[in-house]
């Protein structure tokens, strides 16, 4: 990684706002470092601490703690290439530089400000576990592979794991100890320097990993160039642009460079791989920031989708793969393989990206480019993917150690009937029906002049799935959509938030469009900090379970987004406002995967799910769509027409954005408040026209 400057520092806040710091979530190129908010990782932990890499732990304990006296800690900052952080240690100033890319380096700066000759000793603690990334949260490990006694020689030290089935993991620590003592348990070595008066000292502690496993070669990824390609986004607001400058900032942590541009990983800790439904709606999120996430994504998707029958992995032909493994559990078959295809959601929303991106890159021949993969998804949504013929997406899956709930809810618990038990499948999702109608719809429009034939076999399927979803999921007595169909086609018909993601995707009609943004907004699912995953009304409401009445900042700026999209730019503004408020009550402007759905109350903050990813490239992305939806930026299906359509949060009167990359050019637009209302006052556009509405 190449590093010209740091980031900008958000604004200070107040201490002791908020909640708990959550701690140092840190990623390179392949490597990742998760640790209290103080560096330490206190080992072994069951939520996540660790260094890991090829989905493995490198290291479940690693602290570096003084003999005399207790690290007071100052401050702890997040950079592009790993963290800063400063202590103080009775009158030694210390400075704490992390850098983690392919390796991670440990640098100490030691300065003796006072009078008087001082010494840095300490205690360095290290030990390695080696246990595959599912199996950190369970108590009873199930790996059964060799993990060999720790290794000294000098200021090295080794630990090395063979797996069952024979590939080979290794930690190497190089650290200026006296000598490493080994044994049961972890390792401990002693750092010690003297510090003369006005002097600084420092120590180095390096940090290697290996294994037999291939590594994908990446690109080294460039702070500097990520910032400068991207685009610039300026307000009024001191709050909005801490959230979009920690916003991207997370995404360009989770992303790897690849050939076709920057492909997100999911999470940080358990979500580190290529996902499927993440990796696609992390690009789509994501454009109006930067447009490369999406070639990227559909590369590697395009290079792992299905193309047989293996239903141990729910692999079929034409399929869009969930996640991509590289752990000893899923390599030796104590899990579904990998790739794993259990996500019937992914190839409906690859076919919708494909479809988008080659209206922001008009440029690049999208749909030439991935067609052969673009049909075989088409195919397998007519025919493997509607199980039965009735032009809906089902979901059942074939392997006992798959995931039951193939779509973004896949919690055991998040598809309930009246007496709380799992409905029979196969089970049709409403979003997934929503998304196969934005997919081929979009796709539609965009192969209207290069084959009018198959554009109208697109949309006249579109069109058909349309009407026969309005008769099916749409409840007239509740103004809202069901949350599914069961295996014999029964409504699952309790208030969840899944229709805002209907709305989003613009597959509703007008005047139901219209009222499920309006019940969107009814207090039972909007919590004052964002849109509830199931209404506080239900019996199987839950403010801290993972999908049933929870938040999700993703699935809030999804209905924020369709409330716009159908008019309510009232509900919209709120909802991001809200999300806003949200993003500044955690540490660092960084809002994690989900947190409690309790209302929101003067004094009290969002409750933490304990173990959130922190940061989630759907989190992060969130805030790119809500940019978009305050913009109301839509583009033409040849990439030469953009429209704008603004709204402006409360407490937000200017809002600007320049450099925006879209379609067959480039866009500088500014927003302001004039009397009450959010008018788009200057817009320069070049090799694309602009309408605003």
């Amino acid at each position: 990684m190449k590093i010209r400057k740091e980031p900008a520092r958000p604004p200070r806040r107040r201490a002791n706002a908020g909640p708990p710091k959550p701690g140092l979530s840190l990623k390179g190129s392949g490597l990742v470092y998760v640790a209290t908010t103080g560096a330490d990782i206190r080992g072994p932990s069951r939520r996540g601490a660790g260094v890991y890499a090829w989905d493995t732990r490198h290291l479940s304990t690693y602290e570096v703690r003084p003999r005399q006296g207790r690290l007071h800690q100052l401050s702890a900052e997040v950079l592009p290439d790993g963290a800063f952080l400063h202590y103080e240690l009775g009158k030694l100033r210390i400075a704490r530089r992390i850098r983690v890319d392919s390796a991670i380096a440990d640098q100490w700066s030691i300065e003796n400000p006072g009078p008087g000759v001082a010494t840095f000793e300490a205690d360095v603690t290290v030990d390695a576990d080696f246990r595959d990334l599912f199996e950190v949260r369970r108590v009873k490990r199930t790996t059964k592979g060799q993990r060999e006694p720790a290794a000294a020689n000098g200021h090295r030290l080794v630990f090395r794991y063979t797996a069952v089935d024979g590939v080979k993991q290794s930690t190497d620590i190089l650290a200026p100890v006296d000598a490493w003592q080994t044994g049961d348990g972890p390792a401990r070595g002693r750092v010690a320097v003297r510090v003369s008066p006005g002097d600084r000292r420092s120590i180095e502690i390096d940090i290697h990993v290996h294994s037999t496993l291939t590594t994908p070669i990446v690109a080294d990824r460039d702070w500097v160039a990520w910032q400068r390609t991207a685009t610039k986004f300026a307000s009024d607001s001191p709050d909005l642009d801490a959230w979009i400058a920690r916003s991207s900032l997370d995404l360009f942590l989770l992303s790897d460079m690849t050939t076709d541009g920057f492909f997100p990983s999911a999470g940080i800790p358990w979500f580190v791989a290529p996902f499927g439904r993440d990796s696609i709606m992390t690009a789509l999120m994501t454009l109006p920031l930067r447009r490369d996430l999406a070639p990227a994504v559909l590369r590697v998707l395009s290079d792992n989708q299905g193309t047989r029958d293996v239903p141990e992995r729910d692999e079929e032909p034409g399929r869009i793969s969930h996640e991509i493994r590289q752990g000893e559990i899923v390599r030796t078959g104590g899990a579904f393989g990998t790739p794993y295809y259990g996500s019937v959601d992914a190839t409906p929303l690859f076919v919708w990206l494909a479809a988008e991106s080659a209206r922001w890159m008009p440029e690049r021949d999208i749909i030439g480019e991935f067609e052969p993969n673009i049909r075989a998804a088409l195919e397998w949504m007519e025919k493997r993917g509607d199980r039965d013929g009735d032009l809906f997406i089902e979901f059942e899956r074939k392997s006992k150690t798959g995931i039951e709930n193939q779509v973004w809810k896949d919690s055991h618990d998040s598809y309930l009937n009246a007496k709380g038990k799992r409905p029979d499948g196969p089970i049709a999702a409403v979003e997934v029906q929503a998304y196969a109608i934005a997919a081929l719809r979009s796709l539609a429009e965009v192969v209207a002049k290069r084959d009018p034939a198959w554009s109208a076999e697109l949309a006249a399927r579109a069109e058909a799935i349309r009407q026969k979803f309005e008769r099916a999921f749409w409840m007239p007595a509740r103004s809202f959509y069901a949350q599914a169909l069961d295996g014999r086609k029964r409504l699952i018909p309790d208030i969840v938030s899944n229709p805002g993601h209907v709305l989003w995707v613009g597959a509703a009609t007008p005047a139901h469009g219209r009222a499920a943004a309006r019940r969107l907004r009814q207090p039972d699912l909007a919590s004052g900090w964002g849109i509830r995953t199931r209404s506080s009304r239900s019996k199987h409401y839950g403010p801290v379970s993972y999908h049933n009445g929870s938040v999700w900042p993703h699935d809030t700026a999804f209905a924020a987004a369709g409330m716009a999209r159908y008019g309510d730019k009232a509900g919209a503004a709120r909802t991001i406002a809200e999300m806003l408020a949200t993003a500044k009550a955690f540490p660092d402007w960084r809002i994690p995967e989900l947190f409690g759905g309790q209302p929101k109350r003067p004094g009290v903050w969002p409750t933490r799910y304990p173990v959130a990813c922190v940061p989630l490239a759907w989190s992060a992305a969130a805030t790119f769509l809500c940019i978009r939806t305050m913009l109301g930026l839509s583009v033409g299906p040849d990439g030469d027409r953009v429209t704008l359509d603004p709204l402006l949060p409360d407490g937000i009167n200017r809002f600007e954005a320049s450099d925006l990359r879209v379609g067959t050019g480039k866009v500088d637009i500014r927003i302001e408040r004039k009397r009450g209302r959010a008018s788009v006052t200057d817009v320069q556009a070049t090799g694309v026209s602009v309408t605003v509405s």
